[in-house]
């Protein structure tokens, strides 16, 4: 495969003038020309421009970065002590580089050679990533994916399922999935929502970035409706910081919380009983954790999930569980 100048410059954010300087420099010559005396690019003349883009990032010269890519007499420890004694703004240069290729290594984490749509698309991909976010952020955001990764697949095909069956995005019925989109989401990010909210801007205004296995624009669309649903009845009871403060990571305890209550109810346990008491006040504790132990907040929420049926649906708490705990804690 061979890629036109114009093409090339495309699909990696630079410009054919960019291009043609490289060429008349010797930093980087097509591999070949079209009858009509075109530059024609090959897979590893991409590969080539990747390196030339990353070093430049890091603050090089033309000189140096070609010196460096054929071995010539400028050597590696050579150009990192000059870096070193560079200005700060070279320094955080070299730095942001270093986390970027962490990021590189996270994308191509598969193993391989990679093809020149892999080398086009990480370029692309690069360019367009950094115009949200920071170096560091991105390596975090690679990384923390890792940690969630497997819970992805079976949500999204519960997702795609109900919209194939026509569930309509603003029904009750579609809310668990939210509420699971939303938790693994936050998880995802470590709870950091503005990180969250820039992702998701970044994925609204650039229809183009690749996205997930499994996940595709309409799919996306659909639960993001239902989302902003659930964000909305939220935001009648509590603040975007308020939503900030709660701790996101406790999705797992309050799902084994539930299936513990359903146990003991389906076991025919009483809720005066001791182990139903015990369950309450692990709830109570729990709910504790998940506020930071702001009375308030816990107030508020719990009104949000009384007064609200959107929120009531999505919840890991069954009504019946509800009572049940309400029930073990001395209330009606």
């Amino acid at each position: 495969m061979f890629l036109k100048v114009g093409e090339l410059a495309k699909r990696t954010g630079l410009t054919v003038r960019t291009l043609h300087h490289y060429d008349s420099i010797g930093l980087l010559h097509p591999t070949g020309r079209s009858d009509g005396g075109y530059r024609l690019y090959s897979r590893d003349d991409v590969a080539r421009l990747h390196g030339i883009q990353t070093l430049r990032r890091m603050g090089l010269s033309l000189a140096d970065v070609a010196q460096w890519l054929e071995g010539g007499a400028v050597t590696s420890r050579a150009i990192l002590a000059r870096q070193i004694d560079a200005l700060d703004q070279e320094i955080a240069q070299s730095q942001a580089l270093r986390e970027r290729l962490g990021v590189m290594q996270s994308i191509f984490a598969g193993g391989g050679q990679p093809e020149i749509d892999d080398w086009l698309a990480s370029l692309s991909m690069m360019n367009t990533l950094e115009q949200y976010f920071s170096a560091g952020e991105l390596k975090l955001v690679f990384e923390r994916w890792k940690r969630c990764a497997s819970e992805w697949p079976p949500l999204l095909q519960a997702i795609r399922e109900a919209m194939e069956r026509g569930v309509p995005a603003d029904s009750l019925e579609l809310q668990p999935l939210a509420r699971q989109w939303m938790d693994v989401s936050a998880r995802w990010m470590d709870g950091d929502m503005a990180l969250l909210n820039r992702w998701g801007s970044m994925l609204r205004e650039q229809p183009g970035l690749p996205l997930p296995s499994g996940m595709d624009r309409s799919l996306l669309d659909y639960i993001s409706q239902a989302v902003q649903l659930r964000l909305a009845a939220l935001a009648r009871y509590i603040t975007a910081d308020e939503l900030q403060q709660l701790d996101k990571t406790l999705e797992p305890e309050w799902r084994a919380l539930g299936e513990r209550a359903e146990r003991l109810i389906g076991d025919g346990a009483p809720p005066q009983g001791a182990s139903a008491r015990r369950l309450a006040r692990d709830w109570q504790n729990l709910l504790d954790r998940w506020v930071r132990h702001d009375s308030g907040l816990r107030d508020r929420l719990l009104a949000a999930y009384e007064n609200e049926p959107l929120i009531r649906a999505g919840a890991v708490f069954t009504p019946e569980v509800r009572r049940y705990v309400q029930q073990a804690s001395g209330g009606t």
